[in-house]
């Protein structure tokens, strides 16, 4: 008969049992858990965009869904290879629940694709936290009941590595940013377990364990105190397979790594902050909570600066800014995240707080200002990916060789959170912060924060769980005008009455929730019905003990909000309200009470009761209006006179009656209401009538007319039809249709006018409820109704079939839900359109169910979208959310340059740009740019072409966005890049990019070599002179200033800058500091080395002492090396070997015959795996070649590249970083860190090659166009400031200039060129093939 699917659905508040379970992607999706389902909300817009509910147990799929308690998206990336079908795997996302299932949902499908559930001895553990890890492919670590960990390949759905930490509690899981294999598990009596996966099987996992030490109020408090005190076992303890959240629910033990610093861990537990270093394995700083500041929740963001976010228990947001050259912190600023006004008493509790990267930090300044607007760009650190900045500024300049401005004030940062309440609201924050740098204020001395918060958005859903809901129906009193002779068209709203006493409306074409009214008080609403379209009845009633009942009927207004009660008695009543009906006109009301007389009301300005039915109604229903009839046209007169009936079908049952009535009645009346009047009432005033059961099985109609009630004297059907032995539970009425349900599962019909009946068995039991669905003009059917059962079943019957339960639409269960109330959405424009059936489930959650019949359209005529997906009220600007091709599409536009009044929308019509222009020639829309043009030429117009539909519905790019990309679009092809990367989520490339041009600046000048960058070694900035002596050489290299006698860090950092500044290719800088963000950099990585010295100095112990003189041998401090080692005891057993270091460092400058000792003993020394004395003995002669090549053999490439930065110039350095980049890229299966050490180490046909090799064919040829760029801007600057002939420079394949040994490599250049049209030409094809997605 039918076909059905999920159409829409709101999902109630979620609750303390869900954990705090929330996670925000890259993309600016944000899923929490909320009861049993998951909810997806877009940040940028704060609009619902689906719930995820989940399916009961298979083994009992009567019982309700369990509680969502962890969940995860995957840090995947937008696949780019249009060869295969469209990809929706960057929309996954890992879900564990109380029951211990994992599931994996696509969220673009709405389905799950893969189950996970782990069996033991102690039963299904449930689900603590659920974490991606190693990334080629994709792994997921889950916390299984209390302390089981286990590492899960989700594509063959089992389990390749288990540990089991015995009476420890495993609280949460994190991965490192830096590196995807690495991962730690955080339990809440101090272990720490630091994985490192290698592989997909179980010998490729590696662990360690570490313990951390608490203060004894947190470790004794949670875990030890008597039950019944905050944080003591719950009563769901009890159950071995509990995990940490349900057995300790006040035990907090979090963790997050250090987005700037590798292997630095931040824990947070109840009371305290500690800084925790997995190299040394040893606690760095511990920050204990002041007094009166309540219990740590989670730490969310860690920004530059070292500034941590955290979340407080009760319901705040802390600040905690790091002192200086110590890992301790110190609370800056504290706020709460409810909003102090509007807030109801008690105020609701806040669940959850997620940290929500939005946005990229773009930074104007213009010469001549002092202040500038700022646009904001928040990035977050993805698993796999490097280590990143929070923000990136860039610097507009009208002249290239005009100094650069400084701003007044500190960069200003903004992070953006979002708070998750108990009542169905999420509140989104926005927390900004200056660093004040004044002009007096010493070098040495941190700047000033100063914060600020503000509310910037919020989205509000259902308070409490949904009891009943109510749709507006059409009015037979109110036709409307035109042909047809349908009842006037109802408002696209559901009334829903929840728990907590409140009306919530909800508009069904947008899903979201418009109104919320508070009526009656915290005490559950027991029904609610429309009266008209703008307003509600609704009651509810409280038992008091020995005297009755109290009973409560409000009338609510939803345009101006205002209730008003009525019916209000001074004394309880023996009887509560039953049921509420209303008239479709809203004139009337009809009050039922369980063992008292209905009751009939007038609806007037003031309410006034008519009369009162001492009858025992089981059921009765308000008369719907007829279904509608096609206006017969003057040339169709004659059809009048034929039987045609209703329908096209064979005629069955409901139509039957049908057909005979409309044949019975002239043209005239055919045309009009058929609400049969009696003799001599006459057309004054028209009437409402009803029908009703009784509980002896008698059966009736009356009408109300004005303020009588008199008896509808329909035409009775014959005496068999009913008994007294039938109990009627449940009613429908639609003139001239009654359909009725018993207690035993039997569906009678009965045609009021014609008496005309029948009766069919459903053997589903007992029926609550029956619906009438609507009727458009063109409708095959008419008779299709909704039947609710007593088991929380539902069906959907074809009346106009041969065989009802035959052709039924059955849904035994939906997705494990109970449903407690239906029914249909009366507006329904076309007959194309699926029908929408309103659904009230037990778990509290409202869903529209899309019901859509078999029967083809008409040939040539295609359906319309439905009403949810045309009613958006702001545009869903994700790029996550477009389909495949089209993501590209706009990527690609992105990346080659678009003029910003594209994307402008008119806000008048919403459909027209801004320039007055349409359809023609649209590559005028893209942006004038010099550099030659590879790849298809006319693709760019194509792709602005598919991608009008999403233009037009502002779907591309939001204002804000749009600012941005306007401030960055004109600055280069790398900057384009990184803005586009980031927009897609994809932060690692965003950061490469970035990156790229400071990094290819410093190659030009030399910094991996003066063949690095330039074909001839004349034309080299480092090597103009021919005789020019080796010293020379190293003194004039852009390295050389670190090791100058005399010069300070400060003037070192300084001069390498102005090298890169010498360069227009640093209009984009990276204002914070960041160890990895551009390795060629000798300076910073120098400056972050010595940083982290200071954090080791109080530690103590054989291993942390060989590692701080590591670090001191690593940045060429000797001096503080030979004393560290000087202080070794006579009596320990590394005394020797430290006092043979101590002479050798002292000893610097030796005879060759010491040389080759100390060579002798350093490789004895690495033949009893002591590589660090080995290589320490090596710098102490001077080969730190060798040194770094014995560090990066033991696996510490870290430490490799900082003795580098140290001491390593040109091709030496340059042999380092490619290697640690061949590393990176094998073992570490992170493509765009390796790139930018590729990069820095001059190796740009490696480059090159690894991005052919990930086949990123856009990538690859803007990589191209970028080192053109740089290499045209550095010849321009080359021959501005000296006259040099760079002829020998321009050596041109495929019309690009390109630098170092690309230029030697032109198949590979040619293949990249073609590649890229290639892709062009196939994206093009591809997105005029795919219909674009209307949401």
């Amino acid at each position: 008969m039918a076909g059905s699917g999920a159409g829409g659905m709101i999902a109630g508040p979620g609750s303390k049992e869900n954990g705090g379970s929330a996670h925000c992607s890259a993309h600016g999706l944000l899923a929490y858990g909320a009861g049993s389902s998951i909810v997806v909300v877009d940040v940028r817009s704060m609009q619902l965009v689906v719930v995820l509910p989940m399916p009961s147990a298979r083994s009992n799929p009567m019982l309700p869904a369990p509680y969502v308690t962890a969940l995860q998206w995957i840090p995947e990336c937008m696949s780019r290879d249009l060869t295969q079908e469209v990809s929706t795997s960057h929309l996954r996302l890992a879900v564990g629940d109380r029951q211990g299932r994992v599931a994996i949902w696509d969220t673009a499908a709405k389905d799950i694709v893969v189950w996970m559930n782990l069996e033991t001895d102690r039963g299904r553990l449930g689900i603590q936290d659920v974490c991606w890890v190693y990334g080629h492919p994709w792994l997921l670590a889950v916390i299984h009941g209390p302390s089981l960990l286990a590492i899960w390949d989700p594509y063959q759905a089992r389990p390749i590595w288990k540990y089991d930490a015995g009476a420890e509690y495993f609280s949460c899981i994190r991965c490192d940013p830096f590196d995807a294999r690495q991962v730690c598990v955080v339990g809440l009596r101090g272990l720490l377990l630091s994985l490192l996966v290698n592989g997909i099987s179980e010998n490729d996992v590696a662990s360690k364990h570490y313990n951390v030490v608490v203060s004894e109020e947190r470790s004794s408090g949670n875990l030890g105190m008597p039950s019944g005190k905050e944080g003591a076992p719950s009563s769901a303890s009890t159950s071995a397979g509990a995990p940490a959240l349900a057995a300790y629910p006040g035990a907090v033990a979090k963790a997050m790594f250090s987005p700037r610093t590798r292997s630095l861990l931040y824990l947070v537990y109840s009371r305290e902050i500690i800084v925790f270093d997995l190299n040394f394995g040893m606690t760095l700083g511990t920050t204990p909570m002041p007094r009166g500041v309540g219990k740590l929740q989670d730490v969310l963001a860690v920004a530059d600066h070292d500034i941590l976010y955290c979340a407080h228990q009760d319901g705040k947001l802390s600040v905690w800014v790091k002192k200086e050259d110590k890992q301790l912190f110190s609370m800056s600023f504290t706020e709460t995240l409810i909003p102090l006004m509007g807030t109801p008493v008690p105020a609701p509790t806040v669940l959850a707080v997620i940290h929500c990267p939005l946005q990229v930090q773009v930074q104007k300044f213009e010469p001549g200002r002092e202040s500038t607007r700022n646009l904001q760009l928040d990035l977050l650190p993805m698993p796999g990916s490097a280590p990143l900045p929070t923000g990136l500024t860039e610097n507009i300049k009208n002249d290239v060789n005009s100094p650069q401005l400084a701003p007044a004030e500190g960069n200003l940062l903004e992070v953006t959170f979002v708070s998750i309440t108990d009542d169905g609201r999420l509140w989104q924050w926005a927390v900004g912060s200056k660093l004040k740098l004044g002009p007096e204020s010493a070098k040495d001395s941190s700047p000033e924060p100063d914060f600020k918060m503000d509310l910037t958005m919020q989205l509000q859903l259902l308070p409490s769980a949904i009891k009943t809901l109510a749709v507006p129906v059409p009015s037979q009193l109110a036709i409307t005008n035109g042909r047809s002779n349908a009842g006037a068209v109802a408002v696209p709203m559901v009334a829903l009455a929840t728990q907590g006493g409140t009306l919530e409306l909800v508009d069904a074409a947008a899903n979201a929730v418009t109104s919320s009214f508070a009526v009656h008080n915290n005490s559950m609403v027991r029904g609610v019905r429309w009266l008209g379209n703008s307003r509600l009845v609704s009651f509810s009633y409280s038992e008091v003990k020995g005297k009755g009942f109290i009973n409560r009927l409000v009338v609510t207004c939803v345009r101006s909000g205002q209730s008003k009660p009525f019916r209000e008695l001074q004394k309880p009543e023996r009887s509560p309200m039953r049921a509420l009906r209303t008239s479709p006109s809203g004139r009337y009301l009809i009050i039922m009470f369980r063992e008292a007389p209905a009751e009939v009301w007038t609806m007037t300005k003031v309410p006034q009761m008519l009369r009162s039915f001492a009858l025992s109604f089981t059921v009765m229903e308000w008369a719907l209006p007829p279904a509608p009839r096609p206006v017969a046209t003057p040339r169709s007169s004659v059809s009048a006179r034929k039987p045609t009936g209703f329908y096209s079908t064979p005629p069955t049952i409901a139509s039957t009656a049908a057909s005979a009535t409309a044949a019975a009645l002239p043209p005239k009346l055919a045309n009009q209401d058929s609400v049969q009047k009696p003799q001599g009432s006459g057309e004054a005033e028209p009437g409402e009538s009803f029908a009703f059961a009784l509980v002896n099985g008698s059966l009736g109609v009356f009408e109300l007319v004005g303020r009588r009630v008199r008896d509808f004297r329909p035409k009775w059907p014959a005496t068999s039809f009913v008994s007294s032995e039938i109990l009627f539970t449940a009613m429908a009425y639609r003139m001239p249709h009654v359909v009725m349900g018993d207690r035993l599962g039997n569906i009678r019909w009965w045609d009021v006018s014609s008496g005309h009946s029948s009766l069919f068995n459903t053997h589903r039991g007992g029926v609550r409820r029956i619906k009438f669905a609507p009727v458009t003009l063109g409708d095959l059917s008419r008779g299709r109704i909704a039947v609710l059962f007593n088991d929380h079943t539902f069906a959907v019957y074809e009346l106009d079939t041969q065989d009802p339960v035959a052709n039924a639409l059955v849904h035994p269960q939906l997705g494990g839900i109970y449903v407690l109330e239906l029914d249909w959405f009366p507006l329904r424009a076309d007959k194309n359109e699926p029908l929408l059936l309103c659904i009230v489930g037990a778990d509290g959650s409202f869903r529209l169910l899309e019901i859509s019949s078999t029967a083809k359209p008409p040939q040539g005529e295609s359906g319309r979208p439905t009403l949810w997906q045309r009613c958006r009220p702001m545009p869903l600007c994700s790029p996550a959310l477009l389909p495949g091709p089209h993501a590209m599409a706009l990527r690609m536009l992105l990346q080659l340059g678009v003029k910003s009044s594209w994307f402008y929308v008119s806000p008048s019509t919403g459909a027209e740009i801004l320039l007055g222009t349409r359809g023609g020639d649209l590559r005028h829309f893209l942006l004038e740019s010099s550099l030659p043009e590879i790849g298809e030429k006319v693709a760019a117009e194509v792709l602005l072409k598919s991608l009008e539909t999403y233009r037009r519905a502002g779907r591309l790019l939001d204002r804000e966005r749009v600012a941005a990309y306007e401030a960055v679009s004109s600055q280069g092809v790398a900057t384009r890049a990184a803005f586009t990367a980031a927009h897609f989520g994809e932060y690692a490339e965003a950061l490469f990019w970035l990156q790229l041009p400071k990094a290819l600046a410093l190659l030009s000048v030399g910094s991996a070599g003066p063949n690095a960058f330039w074909n001839s070694a004349d034309t080299s900035p480092v090597k103009r002179q021919v005789q020019i002596t080796p010293r020379e050489e190293k003194e004039h290299s852009p390295t050389a200033i670190l090791s100058k006698p005399g010069k300070s860090q400060n003037d070192a950092t300084s001069d390498q800058t102005q090298l890169a500044r010498e360069s227009p290719l640093s209009t984009i800088n990276l204002p914070f500091r960041s160890v990895d963000a551009i390795p060629c950099e000798q300076a910073a990585v120098t400056a972050a080395a010595k940083e982290r010295i200071t954090w080791h100095e109080k530690l103590t112990g054989t291993t942390a002492t060989q590692k701080r003189v590591h670090e001191y041998v690593s940045v060429g401090d000797f001096e503080s090396a030979v004393t560290l080692l000087l202080s070794t005891p006579p009596g320990d057993e590394n005394f020797y070997v430290d006092a043979l270091r101590a002479v050798s460092l002292a000893t610097a400058v030796s005879p060759a015959l010491h040389e080759l000792a100390v060579k002798v003993v350093a490789a004895n020394m690495v033949g009893r795996d002591d590589s660090l004395a080995g290589t320490h003995l090596l710098c102490a002669v001077g080969r730190y070649q060798e040194a770094c090549s014995q560090l990066q053999d033991s696996g510490r490439w870290i430490d490799a590249s900082t003795l580098a930065a140290a001491h390593l110039r040109g091709t030496d350095l340059a042999r380092v970083l490619e290697r640690w980049a061949e590393h990176v890229l094998a073992n570490e299966h992170n493509l765009w860190r390796a790139m930018i050490l590729f990069v820095a180490s001059g190796a740009l046909s490696e480059a090159l090659a690894a991005l052919r090799n990930a086949q990123l064919p856009d990538s690859s040829a803007l990589f191209l166009l970028a080192c053109h760029e740089a290499k045209q801007h550095a010849m321009s600057d080359l021959m501005s400031k000296e006259e040099l002939d760079v002829s020998r420079e321009k050596v041109e394949i495929a019309g690009l200039e390109l630098p170092g040994d690309l230029s030697k490599h032109a198949d590979g250049v040619v293949a990249v060129c073609e590649y890229f049209g290639q892709y062009q030409r196939m994206l093009a094809h591809t997105v005029t093939t795919v219909s674009p997605v209307t949401d």
